[in-house]
């Protein structure tokens, strides 16, 4: 068979391709066609320009499919030729060439899914699945492709596919782009963003998005040390837009086993306002669904609280917070008794550093976040003057951020202004509160302490509010600290 004509056919069929004449590139893709397919090839040397040429051809918008798909086909043509070795060609050469043919129908595969991005769960079942092989090489050739949001959009419209065995394809293969970096984070949200525009309806559809969330849940915990896993939980968390109790349920599970002590407070909002929106028509097993996410959300809460005092603009607090903190950790079972107490007595306190001590026990001592909600609203309440003073300074300063001034009830001798902070302390915890140490070394609160007004020891607060001066003082740091501390829960 012969398999070279002349030299100069293929020179003017690849100066055709390369034109930037149209009728010329079709003339010339139909000539190429029909001499490959007659077993006709050109010179090893000139194979590879003639494969760069068919494929640009494929990249041009104003060819028509027919056209395009008939340059798909000689590519395919040309490959076999190769692989079955017509042109006695040596291993290095023929080795090349495939290589050519392959990136120039990767090319061109890429750019079919990339043009019909929100078509491609439409494609027949094998066209699928040779999408989800062609996005998998794509994304693996090279990591910067998890910026193609086109083919990151392609392959999470693939997990909604209506045919299982493509969703089952999708999910063997996320482990191993869960390798890619970067492409777990932008896969959970491009999913779960489609999961709000196509949500399912059928029960075979619920149970392969049940089957994908949790697949995608047990790879992203292989990223819980990466800054962007804290962003996760509220990606997911999108997803409750879908009615279904299955899909909420797996939903809610997946978003609270992303928990950060950074997302806790964005989650929390989220939950808590999905709650105060639940309607009488809602089901009750939704409600309860809610109620224990949120219930697992408050250890992390704490750890949140804890973390967010490390800060070293509130340094000047940390010592009587360490003191109330001791005396929790070793009393579990004073924390209800003792949160009502503080909040009694918090008018007493007369310094921003026990302010700051009292107001941290008070989210600390809640058993459980509907407590510490109620115990934020009731400190907002009494902290608005402060607050508001706060919130115009920080609009007159076009909304940056209000510099700490040092002020003279911090004390200039930082050892003197320590005792006096920790002697308030002591006056706060021992007498207006009535907190007593026990022989074994645990402490109680006395029960005469339970009523303020009827203890001799404690002054009563129709004569006592030391918290209004301090309101009332503006202190920028204490403001700062109440507004973070609200800003968790509220």
């Amino acid at each position: 068979m012969e398999n070279t004509p002349p030299l100069g056919d293929f020179v003017v069929i690849m100066a055709d391709l390369e034109s930037e004449n149209l009728v010329a590139n079709v003339a010339a893709i139909d000539q190429a066609s029909a001499l490959i397919a007659g077993g006709k090839l050109p010179e090893p040397v000139l194979l590879r320009r003639l494969i760069i040429g068919l494929a640009s051809n494929m990249a041009k918008p104003q060819h028509e499919n027919v056209i395009k798909l008939r340059v798909q086909s000689t590519l395919k043509a040309i490959m076999v030729a190769v692989m079955s070795n017509q042109m006695n060609m040596d291993p290095s050469a023929c080795g090349e060439a495939l290589h050519a043919i392959r990136c120039s129908l990767m090319d061109i595969s890429i750019c079919r899914i990339q043009r019909h991005t929100s078509m491609v769960r439409q494609w027949t079942v094998q066209d699928q699945l040779i999408a989800v092989k062609v996005i998998s090489v794509f994304f693996h050739s090279s990591p910067e492709n998890i910026n193609d949001n086109r083919c990151v959009t392609a392959f999470a419209s693939l997990m909604l596919s209506p045919h299982i065995t493509v969703v089952y394809a999708c999910a063997g293969i996320l482990s191993l782009l869960s390798l890619v970096p970067g492409f777990t984070f932008a896969i959970v949200r491009a999913y779960c963003n489609l999961l709000e525009a196509f949500p399912p309806q059928s029960t075979p559809e619920i149970c392969r998005v049940v089957l994908i969330l949790e697949t995608l849940k047990q790879i992203s915990m292989r990223m819980v040390d990466h800054p962007r896993f804290d962003d996760m939980a509220m990606d997911v968390l999108g997803a409750l837009k879908i009615p279904n109790l299955d899909v909420r349920k797996v939903v809610l599970n997946t978003a609270v086993s992303f928990l950060t002590p950074v997302n806790v407070g964005d989650v929390l909002r989220l939950l808590m306002s999905e709650l105060d929106l639940a309607t009488a028509d809602i089901p009750i097993e939704y409600r309860q669904m809610l109620q224990e996410a949120i219930g697992e959300c408050h250890p992390v809460y704490s750890e949140s609280i804890m973390q967010f005092i490390l800060d070293p603009k509130y340094l000047v607090f940390s010592d009587c917070i360490r003191y109330i903190k001791d005396i929790i950790d070793c009393n579990p079972l004073l924390r209800a008794q003792l949160q009502k107490s503080l909040l009694r007595a918090l008018r007493h306190v007369k310094s921003s550093p026990v302010c700051a001590a009292a107001l941290w026990g008070i989210s600390m001592c809640s058993e459980s976040l509907f407590e510490t909600r109620g115990a934020m609203f009731v400190i907002s309440r009494l902290f608005d003057d402060l607050l508001d003073r706060y919130y115009v300074e920080k609009l007159i300063r076009g909304g940056g951020e209000v510099e700490f001034e040092t002020r003279d009830c911090y004390g200039v001798k930082e050892g003197e202004h320590l005792q006096q902070c920790l002697m308030e302390m002591e006056e706060l915890l021992f007498v207006h509160i009535g907190l007593r140490r026990q022989p074994d070394g645990s402490y109680a609160i006395a029960s005469s302490s339970k009523n303020s007004a009827s203890s001799e020891d404690v002054p009563s607060l129709n004569y006592t509010d030391n918290l209004t001066f301090l309101v009332q003082s503006g202190d920028v740091l204490l403001a700062d600290f109440v507004e973070n501390m609200l800003s968790k829960i509220l």
